[in-house]
């Protein structure tokens, strides 16, 4: 009796009899097709992170040339908001009320300068002269031994380095001068290049974000600009009851370092110190106190009350982004370290803590 053959494939019948019901055979992608398409991920992984390894080699290639871009983007954020002013309190045109704006820090920039030309002239001779003072009386293994290493500087190689890197800063500054220019005679249009850049669906948020972080921009500079003012004017004022020479010119270097945070006050002491000292070890007390007094007071009152209407910044935030500034861009990142973390804590605040958890944002400005 011959053995029925096994159904290669299964078989169902229906509930009413009749005839099986074959379902066909599950398709198997082959293993060489399978092979390819893990090949074709693996490479496109590939090239992902070797275009994410060029992109970042490129940008830090053209770090100071993107930092100068950031510092015109400051000066814009200023004239623009100057130029809003003027337009709400002459009813005129964005560029008439720019050209206003340009045509008034001139003025004040080069009146300024040249009613108090002769008179900084004459404070700065005065510095050199206390510091050369000062100098004078170090004790005589020190000053022979800063003579001997001044007899072996090369001179010439000192001065030529000092052209050339005023060169450098003279293009610098025109570069940003000619960026803030731009950026604030059309800052729509170059709002809009940027947010093309993102895909539609997000083009919105792009310009929200974007207009967050010019708001929190303008609220530190502003309130920087108050404290540098502040500081330059306190230390002029107090050196000049003290007695101490060069006065002002020592009071508008500290209100140029208070620009840096933390690190910018204790090296404006320094020539301060040291003019104290070549009049007396007395008053080289009253100025560290004078500069330990202003401070706190900047630190404790100027700044806290600032704040109210400025994006503020965890200390450890500040220390690190300033740290991190100076190591990987020299002076001009310590310069803008904290703004560039201003832009950086919108950002997280937005894009992150916003969008991605799904959390209320906060700014200090909020609950102001």
């Amino acid at each position: 009796m011959a053995t029925p053959s096994r159904p290669t494939a299964y078989q169902a019948t229906p509930p009413g009899g009749g005839a099986a019901q074959t379902e066909p055979p599950t398709q198997t992608e082959p293993p060489a097709r399978a092979g390819r398409g893990e090949l074709a991920v693996f490479t496109w992984k590939v090239l992902i992170v070797a275009g994410v390894a060029a992109l970042s080699i490129f940008l830090w290639r053209i770090s100071g040339t993107l930092l100068l871009i950031f510092t015109g983007v400051l000066f814009a954020i200023l004239l623009q908001r100057l130029t809003g002013y003027v337009q709400r309190a002459t009813g005129l045109g964005h560029g008439w009320s720019l050209a206003i704006v340009l045509l008034t820090l001139v003025l004040l920039v080069g009146g300024g300068g040249w009613l108090m030309g002769t008179s900084m002239a004459a404070q700065l001779g005065q510095l050199q002269e206390q510091v050369t003072k000062a100098m004078g009386m170090l004790p005589d293994g020190w000053r022979d031994r800063i003579m001997e290493q001044g007899k072996e500087w090369p001179w010439m190689n000192q001065l030529s380095s000092f052209a050339s890197g005023l060169v450098y800063v003279v293009g610098d500054a025109v570069v940003v001068m000619f960026a803030a220019l731009y950026l604030a005679a059309s800052p729509g249009l170059y709002q809009r290049g940027v947010v093309l850049l993102v895909p539609p669906r997000g083009q919105k948020r792009a310009c929200e974000v974007m207009d967050v972080a010019g708001d929190s921009l303008w609220k530190w500079l502003i309130g920087q600009l108050v404290a540098m003012a502040a500081v330059g004017t306190m230390i002029a004022v107090g050196l000049w009851l003290l007695g101490i020479p060069s006065a002002l010119a020592l009071g508008i270097v500290a209100g140029l370092m208070e620009f840096i945070p933390l690190v910018g006050p204790f090296l404006a002491a320094v020539p301060a110190l040291l003019i104290g000292f070549a009049q007396s070890p007395q008053d080289a007390l009253w100025v560290a106190g004078l500069y330990l007094v202003i401070q706190q007071i900047e630190g404790n009152v100027i700044t806290p009350l600032l704040q109210k209407r400025v994006v503020d910044l965890p200390p450890v935030v500040t220390i690190g982004a300033i740290a991190a500034g100076g190591v990987l861009f020299g002076i001009m990142g310590m310069f803008l370290a904290t703004p560039l973390a201003v832009v950086v804590l919108v950002l997280v605040n937005l894009l992150y803590i916003e969008d991605k958890l799904g959390q209320p944002r906060h700014f200090p400005s909020d609950h102001s």
